[in-house]
């Protein structure tokens, strides 16, 4: 494909799996201030032409766990766009920067919905995953390895 030739990357959501969800009320105090650390990985099969987006958020308060919560989406692409992303590389699937970003935003979106349903009515739900543009976290494409 042409290197100015642009591509309608086609895909659907296919399966939402809460990875890990850990509450600890017990080592929260209300009013302390807080920090949170996110994570971001990748995967991708040739299965069923499928890319895992896993977002991980770790909510602290003195170094100390209080809330972590691990969602991942599992999309399917079509068989243009994964013929496409396998071409470049051999044994390679490369997700490109700006698609990487998009589903790392949907996952995280889905990961925020899933955290504020499961702290609904806590004092818990005073703190939710940041709304920030999720492609910052990606500085390149993303090299998954094939087998």
């Amino acid at each position: 494909m042409a290197e100015n030739t642009t591509h309608r990357v086609n895909y659907a959501l296919a399966k939402i799996t809460t990875e890990n969800i850990d509450l600890s009320p017990e080592s929260f105090e209300e009013g302390k201030p807080a920090k949170i650390t996110a994570a971001l990985n990748f995967g991708a099969s040739r299965d069923g032409r499928l890319v895992k987006v896993m977002s991980k958020n770790t909510f602290l308060q003195d170094n100390l766990d209080f809330m972590e919560i691990e969602v991942s989406c599992l999309f399917v692409l079509d068989k243009e766009s994964w013929d496409l992303f396998c071409g470049t590389r051999p044994d390679s699937f490369v997700l490109p920067r700006g698609l990487a970003g998009h589903l790392a935003g949907l996952t995280i979106g889905t990961a925020r919905g899933i955290l504020h349903n499961e702290t609904e009515n806590t004092p818990l739900n005073n703190y939710f995953i940041p709304a920030n543009n999720a492609g910052d976290m990606i500085p390149e494409d993303v090299v998954l390895p094939l087998e």
